[in-house]
Order: structure tokens, then sequence, then C-alpha cells
């Protein structure tokens, strides 16, 4: 029993130190640069890394898989950097990459991982995920009959990225019900649905449910002629998609600069402007904790550019991009975040945009009508048009 508890703890002790050291190295690779001469690569650091896995491996009193302590470590490290970065060991990148070209076209679901709890971030309006009833927050306890707890998240992405007409079997883990649900997901290419322009009370409500090519376009041709005082463009539950289509869309109601993508020392790799002039009216934004990536490039380029209201919840908080980085002796891939899109100011889009208390329209998130009436839609077309309060007298 002592020998036992001893081991145990032992192998707690080694991979705290994996997870200690490669957390250190890691902050450093985010701020390593391959380019600049005198600069550290970040292949130092990962050499670093591998030493140090030597050397624990040298001092255990008993034998340690070097390859299983490499995927815990990585895994545990990718999941605390952000939610976009993932380890895959090698015998598993070719396999990682294809499904990575499809992403989520056969589900519409975004699933993500965060202290090892895979959960739903998004859910793209019409696609299968949507059909088969998930929604934003769902907890995914079981894929195929196996704990999500146990899968990496490259192995989530890879079971939901599989042939058209698969099945995909998932526990979910749904709040307001006492018990997990069972759903099947039966992968399907769908088409993205395009902007979508309805009057609601007197108030302008542009849905745009992705970014693609033509986006831009399509949004131009929903507003022509609508000349009404408000515009309420709603983002919910709209994540990833074309960031570079995102900025056209904000070019045509933004004059000159928008922002662009800087790499990890804040140079400038991309930038964007707009002509502006497609609608003269006041803007307000619709977002929530689903809102990531493109949408959030509008949010804040309208809302640093336009002065447009924002509405709703706080958004997701990441919008940059990723490169894969080979690791050395065959140890497999890194996707780690290499850059970050910003606002017409400059800042990176790295953090939850936030909304004002008094805008915030938490609580009507959980509301179920029974007619099947929208209360978050019209809890924020009740703030556009309250009255503006009056002035104190002096």
């Amino acid at each position: 029993m002592e020998r036992g508890a001893g081991v145990g703890g032992r192998l707690l002790f080694v991979c705290v130190s994996l997870l200690f050291v490669l957390g250190l190295a890691s902050g450093a690779w985010l701020g390593a640069s391959d380019d600049e001469p005198g600069t550290d690569s970040i292949y130092k650091y990962i050499t670093l890394w591998e030493e140090v896995l030597r050397l624990i491996r040298g001092s255990y009193v008993e034998e340690v898989g070097g390859r299983g302590l490499m995927a815990g470590a990585l895994d545990g490290v990718t999941d605390a950097l952000d939610p976009f970065s993932v380890y895959v060991p090698a015998s598993e990148v070719e396999s990682y990459r294809a499904a990575r070209e499809i992403g989520r076209r056969h589900s519409g679901l975004l699933v993500l991982k965060e202290r090892g709890t895979a959960y739903v971030a998004a859910v793209d309006r019409g696609s299968p995920a949507d059909l088969a009833g998930f929604e934003r927050s769902d907890i995914v306890s079981m894929i195929n009959g196996r704990s999500s707890r146990e899968m990496p998240l490259w192995e989530v992405r890879r079971q939901l990225a599989g042939p058209v007409g698969s099945n995909v079997r998932l526990e979910v883990v749904r709040s307001r019900e006492e018990d997990p649900l069972e759903v099947s997901l039966v992968l399907a290419e769908y088409d993205l649905l395009p902007p979508e322009f309805e009057e609601v009370r007197g108030v302008g409500v542009l849905t745009i449910p992705s970014f693609d090519d033509g986006t831009a376009d399509h949004v131009e041709a929903a507003l022509a002629g609508y000349a009404g005082d408000s515009l309420l463009i709603d983002l919910r539950g709209v994540a990833g998609g074309s960031v570079a289509d995102a900025y056209a869309v904000a070019g045509r109601f933004v004059q000159g600069e928008l922002g662009g993508l800087v790499d990890r020392e804040d140079r400038e790799l991309l930038s964007f402007d707009g002509a502006g002039g497609l609608y003269a009216g006041d803007i307000a934004v619709l977002v929530d904790r689903s809102s990531q990536g493109a949408a959030e490039v509008l949010t804040a380029v309208l809302g640093k550019g336009r002065g447009a209201e924002l509405y709703g919840e706080p958004t997701f908080g990441y919008a940059g991009e990723v490169e894969q980085i080979e690791l050395p002796n065959g140890g497999g891939v890194l996707e780690l975040t290499s850059a970050f899109y910003t606002d017409p100011d400059g800042e990176r889009l790295n953090s939850r945009i936030r909304i004002e208390r008094e805008q915030r329209l938490g609580a009507l998130f959980f509301a179920e009508p029974e007619d099947g009436s929208d209360p978050v839609l019209q809890g924020a077309i009740d703030k556009i048009l309250e009255p503006p309060a009056e002035s104190a007298n002096l």
C-alpha cells in the first residue's frame, strides 16, 4: 500500500513538474521570433523541454514512457494557453490535418475544451448540429461511447469531421435538464446562411449568421433602401468564419483604418481600410458569449469607428491565427496562436469585448417563451427605443 502511494506521489510530482516547466517555456514560445537575428528561436525552448524530460525520466525510480509524458504535459499546457492551441502526436498528424481541412463544415458544431471539459462554444444556424438541437454551453460528456475528458482536443475535432452521412453519438449535459441527453448527430454538408434584414418595431435588424466571401455584398444588398434611424446588427452565436470578410463588412460602415493583424512582436502583418458610407443612422450590435473571431472584429470596429452601442453579453474573447510547429525528432505538431487581429486603435482582440452594465441582457438569455419569440432581441430593441435620460437641471 505504501509503495503504491509512493509511486502515485512520484508520478504526480513528475506530471506537475512537466506542466510547470513547459508552462514557462510556452510563454517564451509565444514571445519568440524566428525572423530577427539574435532573437531566441522557438525551437530552442522545445529543445530545452526535451532535455528537462530526459532528466526527469533519468531521475525517476521506475520507467516512465517518454511519449506518454510528452503527450500528457503538452495536452495540459495547450489547454491552459487558449482554447485553440492543440498538441497532435506524430502518429495522428496526417489524419488531424485532413479533419482540420473539413473543420465544422460537416457538423456546424464548435466544441472546445477548458480544464478538460468539452463544451459547445457555438452552433451554426441551419447546420446538422442546429437541426439536432444542440445549444451553446452544452457540455459534451461522451462522444461515440468514450468520455470526452479522455479525448484531447485534436481527437474531438476529428470525431466531428467524419465523412458525410456518418453518425456521431454524443451525450450532452444541459443546465436545465436533470439527466444527460443522448443526441445523434448525422454529419452532412450544409450551406451557410446569408445575411437577413427585417424591420422590428421601427428598428432595422440585420442578422449576419456567418462571414465568408461575398458577405459584405450581401449586407449592402440587404440594407438597400433602408433609411431608418437605428440599425441593430445581430451577431449572436457567430464564431469563426473569415476575418478578412468581417473587415470588409466593417469597411462598408466605417471610413479609414479598421485594424489589422499583428504578430507576437506587435509587428503589422495585415491592415484593413474602409470607405464607409453604407448607412448614416445609429448602429447597435447584439452579441453573446459565442460571438468570436470575425464577429468580434466587426463588433470592435463598429464600436470604435462608428460609436456603436453594444448589447447582450460579453463576447468570447479570441480573434487570432494559429501556426503549426513541427516538433523535433518526430515529436508531433503544436498549434499555437501566433498573431491577433486588432481594432482601429491597434488593440489586440484577445479578451472579451465588454458590455456596459445597463446594456447587458443576461437574464433574457435564459428565458424560454412558449410562443417562440426572441426575448433577447426584443430586449435589445427595448433598450434602443428607450427615451434618452433627461439631463438634470443645473
